[in-house]
């Protein structure tokens, strides 16, 4: 698959459901694939679904075996992520038991912090665990497998401070720091014009949510905080488009087939218009919501 740059990260979804959700990336390995609609730990495709990442994209293998990545008939929408300064970043580390300092090298405190445990020797199934900064003194954590409200109850637990500029700090929660586990964390964060990590607070109606772009967002990650939700994920490729048309969206934290049946965004000229309607409810009155986008 072709893209155009050396993606470090791949975020594929079964369109017809069965296997969405599913994380690959160059520093594990590309076969060691993760899930976020479920809590174990990776498993590895052996080869046969991401065989490889390369300076354009990425290699499919047959993947006959359980229809991750490239079964045969079956469709899918690939995300494709790049390591860049402000933007986006990786880091694989192994929890030592206690309060831990993990260097980054995103450049800016991440606004956008996904952990999961890689390993999980003791079947605990540690949740995916996601935490969202937007002021010096806030960070809220929940997690990314399921539909729960946000903010979380585990911030005491995982998250032991404030991330800065170089580091994020875990607990000895399973989640992120057990002794002897392994983990993943993703780190994003807002750069102008390129990405953005935003919250917003619902109006019953339509809202333009203006991200700094010169364009419509391609790519957007939306969350309710205030109660359950799911984390709907919608994209140019498949299409934001105008009122008079149908959005297809997946969910992250589900197996589900994509929706195709409802226009809850529209394209807006910095970023997106998010609608209320009943099938998503990404904008309801008064409610607050998430959200990571990419122009």
């Amino acid at each position: 698959l072709g893209v155009g740059f050396p993606p470090d990260l791949v975020v594929s979804g079964s369109r017809d459901g069965t296997n969405a959700g599913g994380w690959y990336d160059r520093l594990r390995g590309p076969d060691l694939f993760l899930s976020s609609p479920i809590t174990t730990a990776e498993t590895s495709d052996s080869g046969v679904g991401l065989k490889s990442f390369g300076m354009d994209g990425d290699l499919l293998g047959t993947d006959s075996s359980n229809g991750r990545i490239n079964f045969t008939s079956r469709t899918y929408i690939n995300w494709f992520f790049r390591r860049a300064p402000g933007v986006f970043d990786e880091v694989c580390y192994t929890g030592n038991g206690g309060a831990q300092d993990i260097q980054h090298n995103l450049g800016v405190a991440p606004e956008f912090l996904v952990i999961k445990n890689r390993t999980d020797p003791d079947s605990l199934s540690p949740n995916w665990i996601v935490g969202t900064q937007f002021t010096a003194s806030t960070y809220t954590l929940s997690n990314l497998n399921g539909q729960i409200s946000y903010p979380g109850t585990v911030y005491d637990t995982n998250i032991a401070a404030q991330p800065t500029i170089a580091t994020f700090q875990v607990n000895a929660n399973p989640s992120t720091g057990r002794l002897n586990y392994a983990y993943v964390a993703y780190l994003f964060a807002t750069l102008a014009g390129i990405s953005k990590v935003g919250s917003y607070t619902g109006n019953g109606t339509s809202l333009n949510l203006n991200m700094g772009f010169s364009g419509n967002a391609r790519f957007f990650l939306c969350k309710r905080t205030d109660s359950t939700g799911d984390w709907f994920v919608w994209d140019s490729v498949r299409g934001i488009n105008g009122s008079s048309a149908n959005d297809p969206h997946l969910s992250l934290n589900t197996t589900a087939a994509e929706v195709t049946t409802d226009s809850s965004v529209e394209p807006y000229t910095t970023g997106i218009t998010v609608v209320q309607n009943s099938t998503t409810n990404i904008n309801v009155t008064s409610a607050t919501y998430i959200y990571l986008a990419f122009a």
